[in-house]
């Protein structure tokens, strides 16, 4: 047999919040989404209304009504932190790349070109892209082809 649901009750500082949230509508589409469907769940509606009349699923209403009691109204309505891609180009990369800069350009040349400073750094089994050795050095202020930055053997 099926369990009575239980009446979702919001607390009214949290009905406050979501009120005003609501109202300003300056926040992301996805935040005032879940304020509209906890509002909603406040008011009595049933779960599948409110997904239909929000264009979201089921679970995401239960998910989400689960979650404001598990972790209150902040982390309900909130975005989890993204991890993202790590960066390719860390200090240490820098610090090879600069130190290769100011070092006596090869045999025959007279200045490191990026691609010079990437050939290198693939011997020291660091593999990124030339534009990526090019934005470093503009980074730390460093044009291989400068005297005034030590890494031109003029």
């Amino acid at each position: 047999m099926g369990q009575i649901a239980k009446p979702f009750v919001l607390s009214e500082a949290d009905l406050t919040t979501l009120d005003q949230l609501v109202r300003k509508g300056k926040d992301a589409a996805r935040k005032l989404t879940r304020a509209r469907a906890l509002q909603f769940s406040h008011q009595g509606q049933h779960p599948f209304q409110i997904s239909q009349s929000l264009g979201i699923s089921l679970a995401t209403v239960f998910n989400l009504r689960k979650r404001y009691r598990e972790t209150g109204l902040q982390r309900a309505i909130g975005e989890k932190a993204r991890p993202g891609q790590p960066r390719k180009v860390t200090q240490q990369v820098e610090a090879h790349i600069t130190q290769i800069a100011c070092s006596e350009a090869p045999d025959g040349r007279t200045r490191w070109t990026a691609s010079l400073i990437n050939e290198r750094l693939v011997k020291l089994d660091i593999h990124i892209d030339d534009e990526s050795v090019r934005l470093t050095l503009k980074k730390v202020n460093s044009s291989p082809g400068l005297k005034s930055n030590g890494a031109s053997g003029k």
